[in-house]
């Protein structure tokens, strides 16, 4: 430290003048780096307009997962999001869904995103993006934006029916995309996996988007095959198996390098819903607060009871803590006289859990 040098001398009206300039033109080249940053350009518009971040449940089709106003009714009850599919590629959602709510166009959008609104539920969409047209799919997703979509989730997946596209044909949406809407949030969800990863053009993807949604479904990824895979990509998932925390570790590290914010997308339809708390933990302590549900239609209701007393911000409510095992039961000293087993007359049902409309089992990919 310069205890009586420069700090403390006298500075003439010259020399000021020279350390001005140098200041100022450091600050403009830090102006000039900073616009160079198209993402954080987004990020400061965004932010202008954005509402305190909730927990999303994926919709896929009104016939499926059940009538807008009840799926509003059930979401507006514990502060959660709706996420709704609007297209698929170049098709809008009722070439598949038949339900009369079904999304045709942006003046659906827009009357099913005032129904959600008027609600309290904050509504936001999402597709297929296939790089079939570009062009065409770029204003589509500009068109459900303007329609009043907060924002945009494009699953990007290689999987059969998903990306068909090349680099170029990324590039060629971005462009398009950027130039209709400049501003608007628009996200990729992503099948994380380290093998499966590359098969889409993520950085030309990510260049133009503002946050990564990996789908982290621990049962579906509860295979040998799986587990092989994350081994063999230099994972190995250890003694616990394929485990929520497991995927959320690995999968931030996976996409650190990207600088996007990451929310994780959970199992609905989680064999066992408690291990929904051990996800949202877990995700909290990776610096993910929010996370998203895929999807409302195959979740117990009690699921979504848990995020709207958990919501982003907070700590949420500690995982069960895992049951210390019993002591072993003393061994009998003498032989017990043989007794008839008693059967029961009929193998009795499991009492199904409620769940928010009717129940099936997620794929590790989105069918249109």
């Amino acid at each position: 430290m310069d205890s009586g040098g420069i700090l403390n001398r006298a500075m003439s009206r010259r020399r000021f003048l020279q350390a001005a300039a140098v200041t100022a033109g450091a600050a403009a080249l830090t102006l000039a780096n900073t616009e160079c940053d198209p993402a954080l350009i987004r990020r400061i518009q965004q932010q202008k307009t954005a509402m305190p971040p909730r927990h999303r449940a994926w919709v896929w089709q009104f016939a499926s997962d059940g009538r807008p106003e009840q799926i509003a009714a059930n979401l507006a009850a514990n502060d959660i999001a709706v996420l709704l599919k609007t297209h698929d590629g170049i098709e809008w959602m009722s070439t598949y869904d038949h339900s009369p709510s079904a999304i045709s166009g942006p003046a659906k959008v827009e009357a099913v995103a005032k129904l959600f609104e008027r609600a309290g539920v904050p509504f936001h969409a999402w597709s297929v993006i296939k790089g079939i047209d570009p062009v065409q799919e770029a204003q589509m997703a500009a068109d459900v934006l303007s329609a009043g979509a907060r924002s945009l989730t494009l699953d990007l997946e290689g999987s059969s029916g998903f990306w068909l596209g090349s680099r170029d044909d990324a590039l060629r949406f971005g462009d398009e995309l950027r130039r209709r809407t400049p501003f608007g949030r628009v996200d990729i969800s992503i099948d994380p996996r380290p093998w499966r990863i590359n098969l889409v053009p993520m950085d030309e993807f990510v260049a133009f988007t503002d946050g990564i949604w990996p789908q982290l479904y621990w049962d579906t990824f509860d295979t040998p095959g799986n587990i092989d895979g994350y081994r063999g990509s230099g994972y190995p998932t250890g003694a616990d198996g394929m485990t929520p925390e497991f995927l959320i570790d690995v999968t931030a590290k996976i996409l650190a390098p990207y600088q996007r914010e990451v929310i994780p997308v959970g199992q609905g339809a989680a064999s066992d819903p408690k291990t929904w708390p051990r996800f949202a933990h877990a995700a909290w302590a990776a610096k993910m607060p929010q996370v998203s549900i895929w999807r409302y239609g195959v979740t117990p209701y009690e699921t979504l009871v848990y995020f709207g007393q958990n919501p982003p911000g907070k700590e949420p409510k500690a995982p069960p803590a895992t049951p210390t095992p019993s002591p072993p039961a003393p061994t009998r000293t003498h032989t017990p006289s043989p007794t008839r087993t008693v059967r029961p007359t009929r193998t009795p049902s499991p009492t199904p859990s409620p769940s928010a409309t009717a129940t099936g089992t997620p794929t590790a990919t989105v069918a249109p």
